[in-house]
């Protein structure tokens, strides 16, 4: 019992100055030293991006591209756009230009030795039947040099076909009197393909800001043929559907009205 009291005691008397020792290094305070700003060279830092959100779903009252895909996207929303007219505010980041075939000239694009007709839009003689192309249309951005696809809304609509085009065109350069949105709808240009009023002449040129105005939705279908599915949207402005293109940097056959 003696031995192990002793041992307890010498333990103890161990223990109170490890804690004596602890205690009193605590106590110790260290010197502030000064040391001069950095002056090297600067870290390169990428801005934060902006945060999305409602302001930049819109331009004013008329959407943006951004705008209407996000709602697109988003289940709880897509009901208030998918089939629904609205009016979008873009760059012109590229336009629809089919290529004719090797002797098959005019079965797209109309010609001076075979001008089409209302009857026969295609040069006689020629089969153009195996030629195959969509209807005319380009695409629109949020900004000019977007090229993310998937950051795109088509815009189609506005013609069947580039030779129903180029016949609408010349038939108000042949009635001076007639004024689109003012004339009676029997002295307007119908389209033979789509059975609707050609209103929209032209396109306007890569770089332009437009406005258009349309029903937007993912698919489009009109008249023979004119079928096609987007998933990043699709902007319609045929006529009949009060569908408008307004750009400021149009051709001149968009800018003849």
């Amino acid at each position: 019992m003696r031995r192990a009291a002793a041992s307890f005691a010498v333990t103890s008397t161990l223990i109170v100055l490890g804690v004596s020792t602890l205690v009193a290094g605590c106590g110790e305070k260290l010197k502030y030293k000064a040391e001069p700003a950095y002056s090297g060279q600067k870290a390169s830092l990428p801005k934060v991006p902006a945060v999305p959100g409602p302001q930049t779903y819109k331009d004013g009252n008329n959407w943006t591209i951004y705008g209407l895909q996000h709602q697109l996207n988003n289940p709880r929303h897509r009901g208030e756009v998918d089939g629904k007219p609205a009016t979008i505010v873009g760059y012109v980041v590229d336009i629809y230009r089919p290529k004719e075939a090797e002797g098959k000239e005019g079965c797209i694009y109309p010609q001076k030795k075979h001008p089409p007709t209302s009857k026969e839009p295609t040069p006689k003689g020629v089969p153009c039947d195996t030629v195959k192309y969509e209807p005319p249309h380009f695409y629109i951005a949020d900004s000019k040099d977007e090229k993310n696809p998937a950051k795109m809304i088509t815009v189609m609509g506005y013609a069947s076909s580039f030779i129903q085009q180029a016949m609408a065109i010349d038939h108000y350069k042949k009635h001076p009197n007639v004024k689109i949105g003012e004339a009676k709808e029997e002295d307007l240009y119908m389209d033979n393909n789509y059975s609707s009023i050609i209103t929209i002449l032209g396109e306007p040129k890569i770089g332009s800001k437009v406005t258009v105005s349309g029903q937007f939705a993912v698919k489009y279908e009109e008249g023979q043929g004119g079928r096609r599915t987007s998933p990043y949207g699709i902007v319609d402005v045929t006529s009949h559907k009060k569908g408008k293109i307004e750009c400021d940097n149009c051709i001149e056959e968009m800018a003849l009205r």
